[in-house]
């Protein structure tokens, strides 16, 4: 069985390596190292003006990591929970 990693943003274990700029499939969070610790920081890198905590804010209200992500998302399946 493979080791996947958690997404930063859903939780879910979804990611073949941590840092890895991965997108997640059940959030479409772009894995670019961020952490717990810098998680209210925008990094305007490959998620754009979207920090952590705000994908984490939308996931939580939506299903995604940003709303226009909605038709690309998934739900997790049974090996990822």
């Amino acid at each position: 069985m493979e080791t996947r990693f958690r997404c930063p943003c859903c939780g879910y274990r979804t990611l073949e390596a941590p840092g890895a700029l991965a997108l997640c499939p059940v959030c479409w969070w772009e894995d670019d190292g961020q952490e717990d610790s810098d998680a209210a920081e925008v990094r305007l890198t490959v998620n754009g003006a979207l920090s952590l905590d705000e994908a984490r804010e939308h996931y939580a209200r939506c299903g995604a990591a940003h709303p226009r992500f909605l038709p690309y998302v998934r739900k997790p399946q049974t090996t990822e929970l």
